[in-house]
Formats: C-alpha cells, sequence, structure tokens
C-alpha cells in the first residue's frame, strides 16, 4: 500500500511538472470584439450643503476659550437657542483683577494728589514769606552813609538781591512740582483707563459666551485637520469655525479622487450618487468643480487626492443630510461602440505604441502598431490597428516575434 501511494505520487508530480513547462511556453491570448463601451471612475465622498451659515466663536480675545458644551452633531436648533456654551472663569478672573488694580491706583492717585498739595503748600507758604521779607528789605533800605557804614549798606543790597532771587527760585520749584503733580495723577489716570478698557472688554467677552442660532437648523460640526469635532473642554481661538447650519434645499457632494485614477475628469461630467445609509437610491449630478491639485487627506497618508464637487439634481431633504457618506461614479466618456483592450497588452516607447498579434497562419505573435484613444487605469479604446476578431497576447510573447 504504501508503494503504491509512492508511485501515485511521483505520476502526480510528473503530470505538474509536464503542466507547468506546456504553461511556460504557452501565452494567454485574447480575441477582440467591439462592445458598447463607457469609462468612469468610482469614488467615495459626504454631502455638503450648498449654501450654510457658519457659526463662529465671537469673544473678543487673543487667548485660546474653552468649550463647555456644545450642541450633538445633526441635532435640530430654533432660532436664538444656543449651539455652543465657552467656560467664562479665565475672563471673570480677568475682571476680579482689573478692578483690583484699578482700586489701588485711586488710592495711588488720591495719596500723590495730597502729597504734591502738601508740597506745594509748603512752597507756596515759603515763597509768601520770601516775599514779605522781599517787600520789607525794599521799605527799610539802607542807603544814608550818614546813618550807616558801607559794609551794613553792602550787606542790606546783597540781602534784598537774595532775597529776590529766592522767591523767583522758589516760583519755579513750585511750577515744577506742579508740572510733576499733573503729569504724575495722568499717568496714574492712564493707568486706570487700561484697566478700565481691560474691564469692558472681559464683561464682553462674558457677554459672549453663548452662541446662538441665526436662524433654524441642523447643527453640523466643523471637522478640523484631524477629523474631530468641537466637544467640551476642547480649546479653540476666537474666530474658528465651530459649526453651520446648511440650507438642505440645495446639496452638494464632496468626491475625493485618488491622483493616479483622475483620468478624463473634467467638469459638467455626469456623476451618479449613491448614500451609504440608501444604496437602492440612486440620485445623479454634474462635476461643477475641480480641484487644481492633488493634496493628502490625513496628515500621515501620503495618497493624494482630487477634491471633485458635484451638483446634485434632485433634493431630498429626508435623505439628503451634510456629513452622509456617498460612492459616485463619474462618467469620464459618453457610451459608445468601440474595440477596448486590457492596459496590461498595450506596449510603448515614445511616441510608439504597439500590441503583440498572433499571425493565424503561423501560429507566431508581431509586433502591431496601433493608435490608442482614452485609457483608464485598466482599458484602453484602440482607435485603429486591430479589427474584430484580431488575436492578441495578453504579456510579451516568450517566442521570438516579427516586427510588422
Amino acid at each position: 500500500m504504501k508503494l503504491l501511494l509512492e508511485k501515485l505520487l511521483i505520476i502526480s508530480i510528473s503530470f505538474l511538472l509536464l503542466s507547468c513547462e506546456t504553461d511556460e511556453k504557452s501565452t494567454p491570448e485574447l480575441i477582440i470584439h467591439s462592445m458598447d463601451t463607457q469609462f468612469s471612475i468610482i469614488a467615495d465622498g459626504e454631502l455638503e450643503a450648498v449654501k450654510s451659515t457658519p457659526i463662529v466663536a465671537t469673544a473678543k480675545t487673543q487667548r485660546p476659550q474653552i468649550i463647555a458644551w456644545i450642541a450633538p452633531q445633526h441635532s435640530y436648533v430654533n432660532k436664538g437657542d444656543v449651539i455652543a456654551r465657552f467656560d467664562g472663569v479665565p475672563f471673570q478672573m480677568e475682571v476680579d483683577e482689573a478692578e483690583y488694580e484699578m482700586n489701588k491706583l485711586m488710592f495711588t492717585r488720591a495719596k500723590k494728589q495730597r502729597e504734591l498739595g502738601l508740597s506745594i503748600e509748603d512752597f507756596s507758604n515759603e515763597e509768601a514769606v520770601v516775599n514779605f521779607e522781599y517787600l520789607m528789605a525794599q521799605k527799610f533800605n539802607i542807603d544814608n552813609p550818614m546813618l550807616y557804614t558801607k559794609i551794613e549798606m553792602i550787606d542790606a543790597s546783597d540781602n534784598e538781591e537774595f532775597l529776590e532771587a529766592k522767591s523767583k527760585h522758589l516760583k519755579k520749584i513750585e511750577g515744577y512740582y506742579q508740572d510733576k503733580a499733573v503729569s504724575e495723577v495722568g499717568l496714574i489716570d492712564s493707568q486706570s483707563q487700561l484697566q478700565q478698557a481691560k474691564v469692558s472688554m472681559n464683561k464682553s467677552n462674558l457677554s459672549q459666551l453663548e452662541v446662538r442660532a441665526p436662524h433654524a437648523g441642523i447643527v453640523v460640526l466643523k471637522k478640523s485637520w484631524d477629523g474631530s469635532v468641537p466637544q467640551a473642554g476642547k480649546s479653540i481661538f476666537p474666530g474658528t469655525k465651530l459649526a453651520s447650519l446648511p440650507d438642505l434645499s440645495q446639496m452638494k457632494a464632496k468626491i475625493y479622487v485618488p491622483e493616479i485614477e483622475a483620468v478624463g475628469i473634467k467638469q459638467d461630467q455626469d456623476v451618479d450618487i449613491t448614500l451609504h445609509a440608501f444604496p437602492n437610491i440612486l440620485f445623479t449630478g454634474r462635476i461643477s468643480q475641480i480641484s487644481k491639485t492633488a493634496q493628502p487627506k490625513e496628515r500621515d497618508n501620503p495618497v493624494k487626492y482630487f477634491i471633485i464637487t458635484v451638483l446634485l439634481n434632485e433634493q431630498d431633504e429626508l435623505r439628503l443630510r451634510p456629513g452622509q457618506r456617498v460612492e459616485a461614479t463619474i462618467y469620464t466618456s459618453k457610451k459608445s461602440r468601440s474595440l477596448v483592450v486590457p492596459i496590461q497588452t498595450i506596449f510603448r516607447k515614445g511616441d510608439k505604441s504597439w500590441v503583440y498579434l498572433k499571425n493565424i497562419n503561423s501560429n507566431e505573435f508581431i509586433e502591431k502598431s496601433v493608435n490608442t484613444g482614452m485609457c483608464s487605469t485598466s482599458q484602453c479604446v484602440i482607435q485603429s490597428g486591430l479589427v474584430e476578431n484580431d488575436i492578441i497576447a495578453l504579456i510579451k510573447p516568450n517566442d521570438k516575434v516579427e516586427v510588422l
């Protein structure tokens, strides 16, 4: 029994080797027939509204805000309903801090005015005393040499000049202190105005913590570059788009076509759309816009896509909702009767294209020049060089070929 099994195994291996040898020498062939041809590209995307009202964070600050609450995705809101609410603790803390600084500045201003007032009053009193002494020196001037010595008259004259100079100096110092008082109080007032501006700005931000709906609609949260949507606890900068309220009366589809497959796509081409949620319902549309360059959808994914915008012909507010996933069939050519061959059967070098055509008489393959029309990633239209029922090689023949 064991010997019989070994013989059967040897026979099986022999047949397998013979079949492999036959496959290696044979060349797979294809008989060409004309057929109804229409090239298309299948790609995925999502629905968007043609028109929508943006919902943004409106606080007047340069630092990020923390979301305390935000409406759920695709929830319905009426006009005036709260869509998002931000944390107001940082703004309230700044208001309290600014008001505290304003109180400090108010006491500092009063203290500074009192000190400067006392200094100016001291100078005024001293100036009054000096002026009185100067008047007395002028009234009782010693200029009679019969009554006073020359030294006494000189001392009296010097004293009068000194009092006059001291009076002028005191007036100058008093003016300096008055100017100083005005400038120092002005500086304190400007600081108070700065703190008052902070109070006003933060109170304004406190009044804008709630973002309300300008009209009724469905909330569509804005996705960030990583695909996440705004949620409670997330920090965002003022002016950032949080969500939108789309107009469901007219919808469009944003289709992502891989760069290597985007062959023959043009504006106004017909597109069939099916929703992932309702695969049995067919919607139609046309291409309205094509992105100028291909870009990756994800930061860590190097694959690039062209973004194709498709305007839908039909409208269905119950089924067509923003964010729904769709599958699009983009027709890049019109239906026609033509010869189509697999793209791997066409060989190219420079501007020359050829296939390996089988000679019926010799059963050998020859190089036959062909002119190709529109090609996709898998098929090509033959405009000239081949006719109905020609036989071509699916791969390059191993045998020696002739050149026609």
